[in-house]
């Protein structure tokens, strides 16, 4: 079976690995997952994301803002600037139906790709018994 690896925004063919699969960006099915549940602005979606197991040390907040703006390019966000009290103003990102349709199919390819994962882990370790 070949399944190839696409784009995470609008899922375009990129490129077919020897045994890829079809899925997207963890992270952004991750920031899209914190969006569904509340709008946020950047810095508290990085910090959240421990809650789902994903060490916030490793993911900067440059790296997440930039992805929140090709997110909000692709459509899968939205943003609007809140300025509330003396503090600087701050970007709110929110999910769009187009942002909830791609982390569906995101939670359906990443479940198929988990079956197959938990087979092979499965025959490896009746393999290596």
């Amino acid at each position: 079976m070949n399944i190839c690896v696409y784009n995470i925004f609008g899922m375009k063919r990129m490129r077919c690995a020897k045994f890829g699969f079809r899925t997207g960006n963890t992270l952004v099915a991750a920031l899209l997952y914190l969006l569904l549940k509340n709008p946020a602005h950047g810095y508290s979606l990085v910090d959240e994301l421990k809650e789902l197991g994903i060490d916030p040390a490793f993911v900067s907040y440059g790296v997440a803002y930039r992805l929140l703006r090709d997110m909000e390019l692709s459509g899968l966000i939205t943003s609007k600037w809140e300025i509330e009290g003396s503090g600087a103003p701050r970007r709110i990102y929110s999910i769009t139906n187009a942002g909830r349709e791609y982390l569906k199919n995101w939670a359906n390819n990443a479940e198929r790709n988990l079956k197959v994962m938990d087979n092979l882990i499965n025959k490896i370790k009746e393999v290596l018994k």
